[in-house]
């Protein structure tokens, strides 16, 4: 079953996705890591304060910490997820079908705009190795991965907004007996 106080609604502001990808960009200046950084400005916005959301990102960044998987694009799974996704595992299959179209289209969308979803190929840092990871950190080179994060949490919030009116931003809600 459906519990409305998860029900989740996007401001209506015009600029909310310039003042995600603005929120994004300043915690991943202030405190690193791209996941936890778009995570933190979509719940902010969002209203939603749940600790366990953010320590669930806590190894996401750096490509799950091993140069894979760009965090930007989990971050954007798990923002869509929070939207979109199930509640419950008895909500079986038909839980998870609302999600699987719109999964698929925004990793796209964030492999166009950012350039791939692949973190080693987007920085080039091998992140299994901690003096690489650490060089990256300290380096002129590190700036583009902040851009990133405010572009790719921009993508994000645009990407939400199109669903919103197309009206394709909807969860399942199992039928009531």
């Amino acid at each position: 079953m459906t519990d409305e106080k998860y029900d989740i609604v996007l401001p209506h502001s015009s600029d909310w996705s310039n003042e995600i990808g603005a929120a994004a960009r300043s915690n991943m200046e202030k405190y690193d890591s791209c996941t936890q950084s778009i995570l933190a400005a979509f719940m902010e916005s969002l209203n939603l304060d749940e600790p366990m959301v953010m320590r669930s990102a806590g190894a996401m960044f750096g490509g799950m910490l091993s140069s894979l998987t760009c965090g930007i694009h989990t971050a954007g799974l798990m923002v869509l997820g929070l939207i979109m996704g199930r509640e419950t595992l008895e909500e079986g299959f038909d839980g998870l079908v609302p999600v699987v179209v719109p999964a698929q289209k925004l990793v796209k969308q964030l492999n166009h705009r950012i350039g791939s979803h692949s973190c080693l190929e987007l920085t080039g840092v091998d992140f299994t190795d901690l003096e690489q990871a650490m060089q990256f950190k300290m380096s002129a080179d590190h700036h583009l991965c902040v851009q990133r994060v405010e572009d790719g949490a921009y993508e994000i919030a645009r990407f939400l907004k199109v669903l919103e009116k197309n009206g394709d931003l909807f969860r399942f809600s199992p039928i009531q007996s």
